[in-house]
Parts: C-alpha cells; structure tokens; sequence
C-alpha cells in the first residue's frame, strides 16, 4: 500500500545533514570542574551562577527529556555543596553509606572520585575527535545492514557533566559526563555505536492507521532499542567492573524482558479491533522501562544466540520483524526462552501484510 512517512513521537526518524564537519563539544564539562574547583576552597555554589551553568543548549534539552525541573536542580545544587564543600565531609561520608536513599549525592560523589581521570579522558578526546568518532561508528555499523553504513557528516556530541545517561536527538547526541566516561572505559565506543545506531537505522516509511498506532508503536520501540541494544548491552553485564552497579544493564533489562512478555503476548492475542482501546503504555505495565530495551534486549540476545542476527539487519525498517525474527530464534533455542502464542504471531503477520508488501501473505 502506498504510506507516507511514518511518525511517531519520542523518537527522532528521518535526519537530513547540511554541515560538513562532526563536532565534539565539551565546554560544559570544564565550567564543571571551575565550579567544583570554588566549591574545594570552600566557597558556596550562587543560585544564580548555578542558573547560568544550567543555561546551556545541551544542559537544557537533555535535562528537559528527564522531565525535571526546578525543585530538582535546587536539590542537585545542594547535593554539590554536600559532596564538594570540605566543611560538609561529615555529611557526606553519612550519605554515602545509603546511596539508594541519597542517589544524587552518590552520582555526585562519582564525578568528584573521577574527575582527574574524566579530564585526561576528555583531553585525549579533545587531541583526537575523529578517532573516537570512527570507533563509535564501526560499534553502530555492527548492527546495521551495509547499506546504512554511513557517515553523519553534521553530527554534534556534546558532553555535560550533570546526571547518569545519554539522550540522543535529531541536531546531536547528548552524553552525560559520567556516563560517557564509565561506559568507554568499560568498552570504547560501544555507548557511541548505540546511540548513532538510533540515527543511521532505516526507519519505517508508513503511518500507521489510528485503530493500529499503539500497538504499532509499542513494537517499534522495541525493535529501536532492541536492535541498538545489539551493539552495546552485551558490554554491560554484572562482569563490567569498570562500569557502576547501576550502569550494568544486561541483566536488569533482561529479566525485566522475559517478565513482561507473557503480558505483551495476552495483548497481542486480542482481536485486532480491540487494539484501538489500548494505550501504548499498556503494552509496558508491570516494568519501569516503557522505551523499549524492555523487552527488546531479552528478545535481541536470543536473536543474535540463534544466528539470526543477519536475517534481522535486512528488516531494521520493519518493526513487525523484529518480532517474527524473534519467534523464529525462541523455537530454535533449546532453553526454550519466551514463545509468543500461535495467535499473537498471526496477528502480527497480519500487520506486517498490511503495511509492508514484501510481507507473505498468513499461510
């Protein structure tokens, strides 16, 4: 059927480029270590010197996709008198000893322990961006097909030293200091690949008709962050010690995945027509994580164990694939991972007929 470009919201599709030089943009992270620098001597961090540093581009859009706001920044703003402030000690070795209930002093605390090493990081960076660029982009290339192995000749990374987690979007990819650091020591590159992966994938060239759009983009964010998660999340396993307890995602996203098919399956065995009531939410109850690692990196390990990963990078366009290529890879393995039922997976058929003429027609 003739479609025109699929749109979905929250997640960046077709990119166009017109600048010619990639850049590498860490000014943020050097007005971070000032700040810290005042704070050592004992001097107090200013609301409005505060407000100024939160000011910036890359600040601002990351923090806003968080979904924070002022209540927040006040609290990080008292949180940094606490970590780096010499009279606060005793506080803080307090707090330290219950990270859950004090996360942000934790993550804090992470960037004052690293920060000798996070400046030699960005300085060896800063001498060599293009080589940092090729390496993330050799990550991303191993799982994409070979005609999307391709150059992003605009791309802008920007590193900012606030938070724990990497935000991408169509004008740059946003890396918090801390995470950039850990993961690239962990493996470097491996974080970079998942993030352009996001940016050179083939998307999806239909729109989805209103009775289908959650269902349809519940299961294109699975196969967007399962398919990204190809390339990165093997790295993050409880072995990575170089990452943090709470960078190591595999297992997390894993046992979340095999917890919430079972659900995803109840839903996809409904009569189609039915579809037009559920929220794309609904298809992620009973996880924390509604983008789309959970349950796209659980079905993406099978995929990739099976020796199917091949058969899925001619498809990365196809959200209804990824769960085909996904039921093909659970009837061959013999640990018998989750099975969608017989109904789910001619459902899904059926949607891919609809949208995709390449699709053959249910037997």
């Amino acid at each position: 059927m003739k479609t025109k470009n699929f749109l979905l919201s929250a997640v960046f599709l077709l990119i166009s480029y017109t600048v010619t030089a990639q850049t590498f943009v860490d000014n943020t992270c050097y007005k971070y270590f000032e700040i810290t620098a005042n704070l050592k001597k004992g001097d107090s961090l200013r609301k409005a010197d505060w407000k100024l540093f939160l000011s910036d581009k890359a600040i601002k859009d990351y923090m806003d996709d968080q979904g924070v706001g002022e209540q927040y920044f006040e609290s990080y703003r008292k949180s940094m008198e606490v970590v780096y402030m010499p009279k606060n000690d005793s506080i803080l070795q307090k707090r330290l000893k219950d990270p859950e209930k004090y996360w942000l002093t934790y993550m804090i605390n992470q960037y004052k322990i690293n920060e000798d090493g996070m400046k030699e990081y960005l300085k060896n960076i800063d001498k060599d961006p293009k080589s940092y660029f090729d390496i993330s982009y050799q990550f991303a290339y191993s799982a994409l097909p070979k005609s999307a192995h391709k150059k992003l000749p605009d791309l802008k990374v920007a590193i900012i030293p606030i938070h724990n987690d990497a935000h991408a979007q169509k004008d740059m990819i946003i890396y918090t200091l801390l995470c950039a650091y850990k993961n690239d020591q962990n493996k470097m590159g491996a974080l970079g690949g998942h993030e352009l992966h996001h940016m050179l994938r083939p998307q999806p060239d239909f729109t989805p008709l209103p009775e289908d759009e959650s269902v349809v983009l519940a299961m294109y964010r699975v196969l967007n962050e399962g398919s990204a998660d190809m390339v990165d999340k093997k790295y993050m396993t409880e072995t990575a010690t170089k990452l943090l307890p709470s960078q190591r995602y595999f297992q997390e996203f894993f046992d979340e995945g095999k917890k919430i098919l079972p659900a995803l399956d109840a839903l996809f065995q409904k009569d189609p027509l039915t579809w037009k009531d559920l929220k794309v939410r609904d298809f992620f109850k009973g996880t924390p994580y509604t983008g789309g690692h959970v349950p796209g990196t659980y079905m993406a390990h099978y995929i990739e164990k099976n020796g199917l990963k091949s058969e899925l990078l001619k498809s990365l366009d196809d959200p209804f694939a990824f769960f085909l290529v996904y039921d093909k890879a659970s009837r061959k393995d013999k640990s018998k991972p989750f099975r969608f039922s017989d109904v789910s997976i001619q459902n899904i058929k059926n949607l891919q007929i609809k949208y995709f003429k390449k699709a053959e027609k249910p037997s």
